[in-house]
């Protein structure tokens, strides 16, 4: 069981990542037998992106020129900065995030491969064709159950 950032309604393809554990939410997420995800209804969307950031982790070696190439594909890219402190985010890997912006995914797998082949990329946090069941809260309080097709 776990949560995301923003789930395409259709095919529960999700992005994940905002509080920067995305690799090893995804290795931790990809050994399950079920995936489960719990949302609110602001996080369902018809396509990913758009003001979603997908939070791809980089190593820091060479940054500005993994940057440089994830700009190339994107509207835009940026290192996430650490609010409270100077610098950027480093993840528990000792790695960096860049949070990177697409209008709207429509092919997200074309997008998370050209990403993991760029060279300092170790992760996407789009996590696609993972989940297996969402349950999403509504305002109501009503709880919609979404499943793979």
């Amino acid at each position: 069981m776990d949560g995301a950032d923003q789930i395409q309604w259709r095919t529960l393809d999700m992005v994940k990542g905002g509080g920067a554990a995305l690799l090893r939410e995804k290795i931790v997420d990809s050994t399950s037998k079920k995936l489960v995800i719990i949302v609110d209804e602001k996080k369902l969307a018809k396509t990913l992106g758009g003001p979603q950031p997908i939070p791809v982790e980089i190593v820091p070696f060479g940054y500005s020129s993994t940057v440089a190439k994830i700009r190339k594909i994107s509207e835009k890219a940026v290192l996430r900065e650490a609010a409270g402190k100077a610098g950027p985010v480093i993840t528990d890997n000792g790695n960096l995030i860049a949070d990177v912006f697409f209008r709207s995914l429509r092919r997200p797998e074309i997008v998370h491969e050209k990403l993991k082949n760029i060279p300092g990329v170790i992760e996407t946090g789009l996590f696609l064709q993972m989940c297996d069941v969402a349950y999403v809260g509504r305002k109501d309080g009503r709880v919609d159950i979404l499943r793979r097709s």
